[in-house]
């Protein structure tokens, strides 16, 4: 049986767009052992989304391609490049995705302070006061999600049934240490019901629900962590 014209161009177009995104099991669905945060999920899962091909024309508003008139000009002269952008993103931006591991039994995010480190995620520097508003949304979803994170332990005053303590980026930030930074430290709040003692001079890990102060104060901690724990090995 021979298909008409406009049939065949239908099915041929189908093909093509199940080629190209598959059959949709395992994209977009994150793995027992990792979690990724940011813009995912919220644009199309497709080969445009996650590399710039040299065949792909900018769209305008409009719908219509930003190609250029054939141009009189010598073949010396460098091509123009189209200035209209697309109306809706397809690229998302580096900064704007970020994956992390999932582990232990609380199934904690593993992170580490260079994640939180304001001047290598943003080059803050000093940290302003609006610094929780300009976060990266991969950052701000950390918000409420239990983490994992390995610090020193601040010295408190005392050294037995701690409830609460600060969680200290390294050993260096101290009396005759460097300043710290309002991202080098975190509030740590014990889980109702548990303590610690100090843990002098070596590190360890807290597991507990990560916050992000909406206000902060120079030379205080900007994060927190509830209801946690201290795991020390």
């Amino acid at each position: 049986m021979t298909l008409g014209p406009r049939l065949a161009a239908m099915l041929l177009a189908m093909a093509s767009v199940t080629q190209a995104v598959g059959c949709g099991h395992s994209e977009g669905k994150a793995s027992n052992s990792t979690v990724t945060l940011g813009a995912a999920g919220e644009i199309p899962d497709s080969p445009v989304s996650k590399t710039t091909p040299a065949d792909v024309v900018p769209v305008s508003a409009s719908g219509t391609a930003n190609v250029e008139a054939p141009s009189s000009k010598s073949l010396d002269e460098k091509p123009l490049v189209p200035t209209e952008v697309a109306a809706t993103p397809t690229i998302v931006a580096a900064d704007e995705l970020r994956t992390f591991k999932v582990e232990g039994p609380e199934s904690a995010i593993r992170v580490s302070f260079d994640d939180v480190d304001l001047l290598k995620v943003m080059n803050l520097d000093p940290v302003p006061v609006d610094a929780p508003e300009r976060l990266p949304k991969w950052l701000k979803e950390l918000d409420g999600k239990r983490i994992r994170v390995r610090g020193f332990m601040f010295p408190p005053f005392q050294d037995t049934d701690i409830r609460g303590f600060v969680l200290a980026r390294d050993n260096q930030i101290c009396c005759f240490g460097r300043t710290p930074k309002e991202y080098d430290l975190v509030e740590t709040f014990l889980r109702k019901g548990v303590t610690t003692h100090y843990i002098q001079n070596r590190p360890f890990d807290v597991v507990g629900v990560f916050r992000i102060k909406s206000e902060i104060e120079k030379y205080t901690a900007m994060y927190e962590l509830e209801d946690a724990v201290v795991i020390e090995k």
